[in-house]
């Protein structure tokens, strides 16, 4: 069986009508969940987001939002976690993962040897490649050097 971090976008695409195939492909992930197939991994900062997206950026209330989050946490195939190895989030951020909640789920991946990340995110998809993980879906377009972490004044 394999063993998915997943990432909040691919959450939001799943509850929300925001691209049409993005939510076709999170559901296709969610039915492999729900059919034994795969292990869906929800870190506890990716549910901090969710909670902020849906709530902020999507208007959706709070009680819906707790509705679907009751749900989806009892959904065959889903796995809530908390645990993280903090030192090695900040071994990788932010020079080597630039978005703070995309260090967490690299060192979550990394630590419970999970089988990669599912994320919609081209710039974390190379990122994760950069570090040794995989991705659940492949990178679209090779690094482009905007991907890559700049050196302070230092050179470091």
């Amino acid at each position: 069986m394999k063993r998915v971090v997943l990432d909040t976008n691919v959450l939001v695409s799943f509850l929300t009508d925001r691209n049409a195939e993005q939510q076709e492909q999170a559901s296709a992930l969610f039915e492999a969940a729900s059919s034994g197939k795969t292990e869906l991994v929800l870190h506890q900062i990716v549910i901090s987001e969710l909670v902020y997206v849906l709530g902020n950026l999507y208007g959706v209330e709070a009680a819906e939002i707790a509705e679907m989050l009751g749900e989806l946490l009892t959904t065959p195939g889903v796995v809530p976690i908390d645990e993280v190895v903090w030192t090695h989030v900040f071994e990788l951020w932010p020079r080597r993962i630039s978005d703070y909640a995309d260090a967490v789920l690299a060192t979550v991946t990394h630590h419970g040897s999970y089988d990669s990340v599912a994320t919609f995110d081209q710039r974390f998809r190379r990122q994760l490649l950069r570090e040794g993980l995989s991705s659940f879906w492949r990178p679209a377009k090779p690094e482009s050097p905007a991907d890559t972490p700049k050196e302070d004044e230092n050179g470091s």
